[in-house]
């Protein structure tokens, strides 16, 4: 099922652009291929609100400055009126006010003009993994608390960045972890992982090492019917360091 989305921006060719790489992502990770309909476009607040009304989308990706009015105006009435949609700011607006009133309106994410598709992915993975989040769970755990909010499993921002190692992609790695997040007491091996992201046997098997390697996963060795091991990786936790 493709999530459903709503662009509201006045910039034709900012409209076109985000409507064409959710269709089709110019990007490695073929799982997002298909993954998201645009079901509707607004250069206005006036045509936004129709929209809105009788659409409901999963997630709206919406400007501030618009032609007849301001884009957090908007979703301030929309939210009364019960919008539950999650939303990503694309705005060229850079004032400190606008950002906090983001924040105090339930924004998810807010990318600055011009937009950078690298960014773009990044807003994309974390609303994935939220709503895979909640769609699945029975209950609340700390990791699904961190993945809908952010917690420890994130760095501060003092710290300095880890370094991944040359064949391990931020995006893809954030992609495995969360089908451990979704199923924590479930164990993988590496053609199991790699059917479900995607991608092939050896790539999913660099990830999962890589994981082993930083303690967030543990190892066993399962021993098939003509007795050859395969490893088989179970998810402990987010390396803290």
């Amino acid at each position: 099922m493709a999530y459903s989305v709503i662009i509201v921006e006045d910039e034709v060719a900012v409209s076109q652009l985000l409507a064409q790489y959710l269709l089709f992502p110019q990007t490695q990770d073929t799982v997002r291929q298909g993954q998201y309909q645009v079901v509707g476009c607004a250069g206005s607040i006036k045509v936004a609100t129709g929209l809105l009304k009788a659409l409901q989308p999963d997630l709206l990706l919406l400007d501030i400055y618009l032609p007849d009015g301001s884009g957090l105006e908007l979703l301030q009435q929309v939210r009364k009126q019960g919008l539950k949609s999650d939303v990503m700011l694309i705005t060229a607006a850079k004032e400190v006010t606008i950002l906090e009133q983001a924040m105090q309106l339930g924004v998810c994410d807010f990318l600055v003009k011009p937009l950078m598709l690298k960014r773009l992915d990044q807003a994309l993975a974390r609303f994935e993994a939220r709503q895979h989040c909640l769609s699945v769970a029975e209950e609340v755990t700390q990791s699904i608390a961190d993945t809908l909010f952010g917690g420890d499993n994130k760095q501060s921002s003092n710290q300095v960045p880890v370094r991944l190692p040359k064949g391990v992609d931020a995006l893809t790695l954030d992609k495995i972890r969360s089908v451990f997040i979704e199923h924590p007491k479930q164990s993988y091996t590496a053609q199991q992982m790699g059917a479900l992201v995607g991608m092939s046997r050896s790539t999913a098997r660099r990830y999962l090492e890589y994981m082993l390697a930083i303690d967030e996963l543990i190892v066993d060795q399962n021993y098939g019917a003509i007795g050859r091991p395969e490893r088989s990786y179970r998810f402990i936790g987010f390396n803290k360091s």
